[in-house]
Formats: C-alpha cells, sequence, structure tokens
C-alpha cells in the first residue's frame, strides 16, 4: 500500500458529467508534484443511479411544446436528483437511496484497499453532493440506511473506515444543505466527535451562487462543526453570476486550503 491519504469527491445535482473531478485533480497533481503518488484518489459517482429515468422523463415532456428547454431541462435533473433521493431515503421503496449508499462504500472500500486501516480521508463534495455526503456520515453513526442491516461485509477495521472514522477534512462547495433541512426543527448535524479527532469542516459559498449555501447560521450545532467561507467563485464572466455554482473546484480559493490540509497531513505520515 503506496497511498498515504485518500480523497473521495462527489459531484452535484444536474446532468451527468463523468468527468466532473478533471479540473481538481489536474490542479492537484500539479501542485503536489512527487507527492501525487502518495494520494488515492477516488471519485464517487452516484448520479448515473438516477439519470436513466430522468432522460426518459425528459424524452416524454418534450412530447408537448414547451418554451424554456435550457432551464427546464436543469431543473429536471438537478432538482430530481435531490427529490428522488430524499423521497427514497424516507419511504418504504429505498432502493435508489440505498444505491447510492452502495456506491459510496463501493469507493470508499478501494480507497480503503489503497491506503489501509487509520489513514486520513479528505471529501471533497459539491453541490448535492454535500447532502449526500452528510446523509451518509449521519446514517453511519446511528445505524440507518444501509448499515441497518445492508452493509457489505467486512473487517471491524474496514467498517470503522466506511463510517469515516479517520476522515480529517470535508470541503463543501456550493453547498444547498440548507434546502432539505430549512423545515427541520431542530437541526442537528452528524457528531463530529465520531469522525477523526482532527477533523474539520470547510464550507465554501459564493454570494452570487443561488444554490450555494453557509451552514453555520442553521443551528448551534452547525456554527460549532462548520467553518463558512465567502468567496468569489469562478472568473470574469461568471463570479458574479449564478453559474458560480460550478466554478469552485478550480477556483484558487478552494484549492489552496485543500493542498494546505493534504500537505499537512503528508507531513505526518
Amino acid at each position: 500500500m503506496e497511498n498515504e491519504i485518500a480523497i473521495l469527491t462527489l459531484h452535484g445535482m444536474g446532468d451527468y458529467k463523468p468527468h466532473y473531478y478533471h479540473g481538481l485533480e489536474k490542479k492537484l497533481v500539479k501542485k503536489l508534484k512527487n507527492d501525487w503518488a502518495k494520494i488515492a484518489f477516488v471519485p464517487i459517482q452516484y448520479q448515473p443511479i438516477l439519470q436513466n429515468n430522468q432522460e426518459a422523463v425528459w424524452e416524454r415532456m418534450n412530447r408537448f411544446p414547451l418554451d424554456g428547454g435550457f432551464i427546464r431541462r436543469f431543473l429536471l435533473y438537478g432538482f430530481s436528483d435531490a427529490g428522488s433521493l430524499e423521497y427514497s431515503a424516507r419511504s418504504n421503496d429505498s432502493d435508489q437511496y440505498i444505491q447510492v449508499q452502495r456506491e459510496i462504500i463501493r469507493a470508499i472500500d478501494e480507497a480503503y484497499q489503497k491506503v489501509g486501516p487509520n489513514k486520513a480521508v479528505i471529501i471533497v463534495a459539491q453541490s448535492l453532493g454535500c447532502q449526500v455526503i452528510s446523509n451518509y456520515i449521519w446514517d453511519a453513526q446511528n445505524n440507518l440506511g444501509i448499515f441497518n442491516g445492508m452493509e457489505p461485509d467486512g473487517s471491524d477495521e474496514l467498517k470503522t473506515f466506511r463510517r469515516l472514522g479517520s476522515c480529517v477534512y470535508l470541503l463543501t462547495t456550493g453547498c444547498n444543505i440548507p434546502m432539505f433541512v430549512g423545515g427541520l426543527d431542530p437541526i442537528v448535524p452528524f457528531d463530529k466527535a465520531l469522525l477523526s479527532e482532527d477533523f474539520e469542516w470547510d464550507n465554501y459559498y459564493d454570494k452570487d451562487d443561488v444554490l450555494g449555501w453557509p451552514l453555520s447560521p442553521l443551528s448551534d450545532g452547525y456554527k460549532a462543526l462548520v467553518n463558512d467561507y465567502n468567496i468569489n467563485a469562478g472568473g470574469i464572466f461568471t463570479s458574479w453570476t449564478p453559474w458560480s455554482h460550478g466554478k469552485y473546484w478550480t477556483d484558487k480559493n478552494v484549492t489552496k486550503p485543500l493542498l494546505r490540509k493534504v500537505n499537512s497531513c503528508l507531513s505526518q505520515t
């Protein structure tokens, strides 16, 4: 096992782009140079679980005369991701939700094979991926979802790794968790104490990104758990618009703190 750190990524909502992580990966490779060989970089791909149904619905809808096709497609592919997963999580038929969690476990198991037990895990999540990984951690800590009798077999060390017991850093961008928990009372995050003792959560949002929110105002629990950073994501043509939502991972305001965390973890190995 040559790798020392596992970096997991989760994409956001919308029309599926299988290479969503390439911009971030290229930045990390360039900056880390030889140290890149010490990183187990594992993208999580959960959107294909949903997209076949979305494409079928889109084709059926197009039999009717509709204006605003581009925006309609964005809303259908984006918000049906969120709606389908949240409905599935709370219904008796939770197949899609469990399939997504199974894909997360598959990726985490892949990282485990590359780094072994007790190695630092860093997670980078965008948009809907923030809610997806937050739900995963909550379920892992409360024996819900796939952890309610459906978890694949594995050693005790692997099961601890799956529950992200060695996760030291969660970096979220364009996070829309408030859209999912805004109607709940109380609003309670997952338990930091069940992750690594060095765990930190940094959340980056652009005030022009209507899908990206700060998290600390949600509740005292989130205020104690999350560090919020307002940045100007993207370039001259996007940073002042809602299209900044897709520009976080190649923005230096995000990659610099991520690299600092990676280098800090490498210095401890």
